[in-house]
């Protein structure tokens, strides 16, 4: 839930900081007090978005730690954003209901070193191929946008994708915010997709 969330705080707090525009405050009589104050209200809601995705972040993090039963040293990892909550979500459960663990609470014993190393290697070439794909599909929306901003404007695509390379920093960056969501949006649901596809499976 809170991994679902951020996406939604980021939206809503970039939608109010765009709403919020100082230059509302012209024509009044104090124009530079309100111009400042429109300012200051406008930065604020934006950094109280990132503060609050930045807090809903962590809290995912120890929720998937606490579910691995890990270690809170392991949330350093967070800081590393979505290349280390790819790391916490490959962290084998240490839980004692884990299929992993033998009957009388202890874990089994660690796997072979050539287990180890394939496993390194799984999670690598797996997040460099999921983060290929919501690259790719975040590059795909945009392009579904532009073509629905065209036709809504009554406008060529070129002149659209021109006006968006004009401040392609903003667009980059905005994507690269939408493909880390959609990254580790897609290693929460992992598991449960996974589970999903061996239940099809199994009943075919």
């Amino acid at each position: 839930m809170a991994l679902l969330l951020i996406p939604v705080v980021v939206m809503l707090g970039g939608g109010i900081f765009a709403a919020i525009d100082p230059e509302l405050a012209r024509g009044h009589a104090q124009y530079a007090r309100n111009f400042a104050l429109l300012a200051h209200l406008r930065n604020g809601v934006w950094l109280a978005a990132l503060v609050l995705a930045c807090a809903l972040w962590l809290l995912a993090c120890v929720w998937l730690v606490r579910a691995k039963s890990r270690h809170r040293a392991w949330l350093s990892l967070a800081l590393l954003g979505p290349p280390g909550f790819a790391v916490l979500a490959a962290l084998s459960d240490r839980s004692p209901s884990a299929p992993g663990h033998a009957h009388g609470g202890q874990p089994e014993r660690p796997p072979r070193l050539l287990r180890i190393l394939y496993r390194i290697l799984y999670e690598v070439l797996r997040f460099a191929v999921l983060g290929f794909v919501t690259l790719q599909l975040v590059e795909w929306a945009d392009y579904g946008t532009a073509i629905l901003e065209a036709t809504r404007r009554g406008v060529a695509l070129a002149d659209v994708l021109a006006e968006r390379d004009a401040s392609s920093g903003m667009w980059a960056f905005g994507d690269m915010m939408w493909a880390a969501c959609l990254l580790v949006l897609i290693y929460a649901l992992w598991p449960a997709g996974c589970s999903l596809v061996a239940r099809m499976i199994r009943r075919r």
